[in-house]
């Protein structure tokens, strides 16, 4: 199902709020974005990139997992039905 831009909004301003909860203390945030991605069925998801200055350590995949598993609770609970795919990537990778 399509998201329209308010509710991507939403769901960047979730991630970027929630986020630095389950990062490392010196992780940074550089950028989040949310855009509709065609799925494999034909129908689209919400993909959201997070895109994390440089200088991050390592992060841990279990807090991620935990953080993907919140959001899609809080998501709920906000009344947004999409349950977004969150990517993370370094800065410098994107060339920003």
């Amino acid at each position: 199902m399509t998201a329209n831009p308010e509710t991507l909004e939403k769901i960047t301003s979730a991630v970027r709020a929630e986020l630095p909860k389950y990062l490392p203390a010196e992780a940074a945030i550089y950028d989040v974005f949310a855009q509709n991605r065609p799925g494999p069925d034909d129908e689209d998801y919400v993909h959201v990139r997070v895109v994390l200055e440089d200088e991050n350590s390592e992060l841990d995949p279990r807090e991620l997992n935990r953080f993907s598993s919140d959001m899609r609770d809080l998501l709920e609970q906000s009344g947004i039905d999409h349950d977004p795919n969150i990517t993370y990537a370094n800065r410098s990778e994107l060339g920003l």
